[in-house]
């Protein structure tokens, strides 16, 4: 399993043992030792143009090594995977590729992962309607794309008693988050109950409202105890195809919390509306703020609501089932 460089696996273990980090591995990815023993994780470093460059004009290799197979989580790791590692039979995760950044280094980025991913043996994507978006764009000839349901670590992010006193809190920074709509809806809420604490981990620059405190950095530790003194999370995105948000909805359903978040692409096989959360359309700050408030204002309906939430990852949206998903994409390939 290829991991980026600076992820450091082993400090990832130290700090899962003292409790520190969920799962063994980043992304849970140490499941696949269940199914696969002598599985190693395995850090990539920076692209080198000239080996990158030969290794885009490999073809699809058989297996090699005993029947080697080389898996990366997402599609910028699989370019330095496939480079280092050109050979065995090749899956891996794609996040990014559809975005729509124009830039001529964006460009260039997504040719050579292109390229580099028609040589792989399958691809999966986190989101449902992301598949035919990146089988189209990979073209005939191309690996099959799954869906992969994503999972979190149960154990790690425990249920926790419904609290008391109300609480809203948010959190992810990654590109697609849109904290204008998120803060536009707090200002809102704020209005109607000034009463209630609000915290938001985010690193936008906006000047948030009156009472409502922004860290820029939470631990995963930290991030547990927010979500222990939340009654609602709440999660504001920009349209996107990779279903952003999937993984603060988790862990915040896990912990027993229901979410309010955009309805993006894919995030209806994560957040049902109505059964663990509510979803609102993108920009709709007046209807996030809406629903935040329904489930301030209703301690009981909130409570239920992050029972359900807490079943439905339990049945669904494990770390472990999707280790044993992906062991079972890669079983279909190694049939081949």
């Amino acid at each position: 399993m290829h991991f980026a460089e600076g992820r450091d696996v082993s400090t990832w273990e130290r700090r899962h043992q003292q409790g520190e980090v969920p799962d063994r591995w980043p992304y849970g990815l140490d499941g696949l030792t269940k199914h696969f023993p002598t599985a190693k994780a395995r850090e990539v470093g920076a692209l080198a143009p000239t080996k990158l460059l030969r290794s885009l004009f490999l073809r699809r290799s058989g297996p090699v090594d005993g029947g080697s197979v080389q898996l990366s989580w997402e599609e910028d790791v699989a370019l330095r995977m496939l480079q280092e590692s050109p050979t065995g039979k090749v899956l891996t995760g794609v996040i990014w590729a559809t975005d729509t950044d124009s830039s001529l280094s964006a460009k260039v980025k997504r040719f050579l992962i292109r390229r580099a991913l028609r040589r792989a043996h399958l691809v999966w994507a986190l989101s449902r309607p992301q598949v035919d978006v990146v089988s189209r764009w990979l073209g005939p000839g191309g690996p099959p794309v799954r869906y992969l349901r994503f999972g979190v670590d149960p154990d790690f992010w425990a249920e926790q008693q419904f609290p008391q006193r109300p609480m809203l809190f948010s959190a992810g920074g990654d590109r697609d988050r849109d904290p204008a709509t998120l803060l536009k809806a707090i200002e809102i809420v704020r209005r109607t109950r000034p009463d209630i604490d609000v915290l938001v981990q985010s690193r936008t620059a906006l000047t948030p409202p009156d009472g409502v405190k922004i860290v820029p950095y939470l631990t995963h530790s930290e991030l547990r105890a927010a979500y222990g003194r939340a009654s609602v999370v709440a999660i504001a995105t920009r349209p996107n195809l990779h279903a952003s948000g999937m993984t603060v909805s988790l862990e915040a359903m896990a912990v027993g919390r229901p979410v309010v978040i955009t309805s993006t692409a894919g995030i209806d096989d994560y957040v049902a509306h109505g059964s663990t959360g509510f979803l609102v359309q993108p920009g709709d700050h007046e209807a996030m703020a809406r629903h935040i408030i329904g489930l301030l204002d209703d301690h009981a309906a909130a409570a239920t609501m992050g029972r359900r939430a807490r079943e439905r990852v339990e049945e669904h949206f494990t770390s472990a089932r999707m280790s044993d998903d992906i062991a079972a994409f890669a079983m279909t390939v190694e049939d081949q």
